[in-house]
């Protein structure tokens, strides 16, 4: 900070002489005292050794005026030594020279340069990302503020002395902030945003695919490239260096994968043996056809009894729209023998209800080991490699095989049919919906 020239003290001794590393080394200040030494090189560079024995670097300057004329003394601080070498501090104090001899007062420019630090370096527009626009505008994101509240709910009512001492509350993070805080911000920490080039994200790519694989990198792509969009929007950086990169390697590739009967049989089976919470979910993926991300989600609210349906709400979906299916006789039966617990909603839950079920990735390992066994069991051959995503997939094109309509199939996957408006009653079509589940649910109704 800048201040005016500071007036000797009879407890302060001051002198000049041409600095050297080793001399820094070896000043000391005699007891109550403290020191300071104008370098014979940089004349306006002093340093300082106060009571403590610490030593920092400043300089004294004037500020040219529009008259010409050189403004009052001021003093800048320039770091602590030996953070800060002689080197650096006399290439510091020559470059704060030029900007007085200009007009440019040095003590504006660190202070923007300051405030940039405070405003502008990655992590912190990565922080003002997750809160301003992931949290609020994702599925996972809403999910994420929503465990923070509850853990901060937690902590007030132990504050007010409850008897009961409540269980701390795992609080998660959201894919945009774990991934981006796990494999970017280390790499780029501390640096201003704007300064961040279209090759260092390629570089930073690079490494993420060579440290975690292509999915995570892929994965890291596209959280990156929305967070710089919203920078850019933001007029925190003028474009995002990641637009219209070609990286054919992290492209999403579309599947076109079509599970047969017998292999969603396959699935239906092996999932029998893995018990809840992730046999029951993927059985009733496959009775629904929905997606993952919403039986995973499912709240024991969204159920309608009076219906036999779910009501997905707008926020809770893909589309922004509420969504709701018909539970056919083998899923009604199924979601009828779910556990139901004592605290939290969620229905396919290893919490209690509290929080969503989330393994996945080793869930589904699991099961592909049973599927494994029992087609080695059986003697047939092993199925091919398949996503949860597929099963989707196959549910509409069986359904179309069994002369379901078209456009009844598309409603049951809550899909926006090109020219319906926007705003519509959530239980149109619910019959021809519920005819199509019915006629689909026949296939699995003496499995359950």
């Amino acid at each position: 900070m800048a201040t005016a020239a500071d007036t000797p003290t009879v407890k302060e001794k001051r002198g000049r002489e041409r600095l050297t590393e080793k001399r820094l080394e070896a000043l000391t200040a005699k007891a109550g005292t403290r020191s300071e030494i104008a370098d014979d090189i940089v004349r306006e560079l002093r340093v300082r050794v106060g009571k403590s024995g610490k030593k920092s670097w400043s300089m004294l300057y004037r500020v040219v005026q529009p008259d010409g004329k050189r403004g009052d003394m001021k003093r800048l601080s320039l770091g602590a030594y030996p953070k800060v070498s002689l080197a650096e501090a006399r290439t510091k104090a020559r470059a704060a020279l030029e900007q007085a001899d200009d007009g440019i007062d040095p003590a504006a420019v660190k202070a923007e340069e300051v405030e940039q630090r405070q405003t502008r370096t990655f992590e912190v527009v990565l922080d003002r990302f997750v809160e301003l626009y992931a949290k609020p505008n994702t599925k996972d994101g809403r999910w994420a503020k929503a465990q923070e509240e509850l853990a901060k709910a937690d902590v007030e009512k132990a504050g007010a002395g409850t008897e009961d001492e409540p269980k701390p509350r795992k609080v998660g993070r959201c894919p945009a902030e774990r991934l981006l805080a796990d494999h970017v911000a280390p790499k780029w920490q501390g640096r201003l945003i704007e300064t961040i080039t279209r090759a260092e994200a390629h570089e930073m790519l690079d490494e993420v695919i060579e440290e975690s694989g292509a999915p995570i990198a892929r994965e890291v792509r596209k959280h990156l490239t929305r967070m710089f969009n919203w920078a850019a929007d933001r007029g925190l950086i003028a474009a995002n260096p990641l637009a219209g990169m070609q990286r054919p390697e992290l492209g999403y590739v579309s599947r076109e994968r079509v599970l047969t009967v017998e292999e969603l049989r396959q699935i239906w089976d092996a999932a029998g043996e893995a018990g809840h919470p992730f046999g029951d979910m993927i059985r009733l993926l496959i009775l629904t056809g929905q997606r993952r991300s919403e039986i995973a989600g499912l709240e024991r609210g969204w159920i309608q009894k009076e219906q036999r349906a779910v009501e997905i709400p707008a926020a809770s979906y893909k589309t922004k729209r509420p969504h709701v299916f018909p539970l056919s006789a083998p899923a009604w039966a199924l979601v009828e023998a779910l556990p139901k617990w004592n605290g939290g909603e969620f229905i396919f839950s290893t919490t209690g209800g509290e929080r969503p079920f989330s393994g996945f990735s080793k869930a589904k390992a699991r099961l592909d080991v049973k599927i494994a066994k029992k087609a080695k069991k059986a003697e047939i051959e092993p199925m091919e490699p398949w996503t949860l995503h597929d099963i989707r997939r196959s549910v509409a094109t069986h359904m179309a095989r069994l002369g379901v309509a078209q456009e009844h199939i598309e409603r049951v996957l809550g899909h926006v049919v090109a020219g319906v408006a926007g705003t519509y009653n959530r239980y149109s079509y619910l019959d021809e919906k519920r005819a199509a589940l019915e006629t689909w649910g026949k296939l699995w109704a003496k499995s359950i």
